[in-house]
């Protein structure tokens, strides 16, 4: 089954996560359907939202976002994987590095993504609202409605490999001295999270699963913090 794929991924995450940072510092379950993880360390900030949604038995759908965010004082570029998956087929797929500074470690993670995108195609893309355009970078890979395997697997890589290359820089990273870029990043960090708590789509694919919209508004603020 499709959803059994992207399972694989976010318990790989979640192995990767506690391997470079520990236990995680919150498991939030507000009801039977929504799960949502969250790491924490002296690097990172909020790494998690490993925010998942369990409607596989009752909508015979399985949805799920991740983000990570390093710590101001360790610029990187924000870490996003979002799928939204069915028994069958995959709804859609954006994965992405979105850009914040540029530094080394910026750098490095950016030539990294670029190298394993570049030779991604789907066989069928999707238009990005504005609000979306405004964050992501050119690199980004969306995937509309596939049931290929080979590319719902060639999804699923990506979205393993470059998060641990994510953790990977981000772990030996060091510090920012420069008072200017953590400034930048720090605005950069606010511009993603305004940009994203725009993006009505994914607020109404959630209601539209069954949870309360109030829950809803308040889950995306915490997904989004900046």
């Amino acid at each position: 089954m499709i959803w059994d794929k992207f399972i694989d991924l976010s318990e790989y995450a979640q192995i990767m996560m506690e391997g470079f940072l520990g236990r995680p510092t919150t498991v939030d379950r507000q009801n039977e359907y929504h799960t949502d993880i969250r790491y924490e360390s002296s690097h990172v900030v909020s790494l998690g939202n490993i925010s998942i949604i369990d409607m596989r038995e009752s909508k015979k759908m399985w949805m799920m976002h991740m983000a990570c965010y390093s710590n101001i004082s360790f610029p990187m570029p924000v870490y996003g994987f979002d799928g939204v998956c069915g028994k069958s087929k995959v709804t859609g797929c954006f994965h992405d590095f979105s850009p914040t500074v540029d530094n080394v470690s910026s750098a490095t993670c950016t030539s990294k993504f670029k190298e394993q995108t570049s030779r991604f195609v789907p066989k069928r893309n999707r238009e990005l609202p504005q609000w979306a355009k405004e964050i992501f970078s050119e690199n980004m890979v969306i995937a509309g409605a596939t049931d290929d395997p080979y590319e719902i697997d060639a999804l699923v890589h990506m979205g393993k490999e470059n998060l641990f290359t994510w953790l990977n820089t981000v772990h030996q990273a060091p510090p920012c001295a420069e008072s200017a870029e953590v400034l930048k990043y720090t605005e950069a960090l606010s511009k993603y999270c305004t940009n994203q708590l725009a993006n009505t789509n994914s607020k109404n694919v959630m209601i539209a699963l069954g949870l309360e919209e109030d829950y809803v508004n308040q889950f995306k603020k915490r997904q989004f913090p900046y």
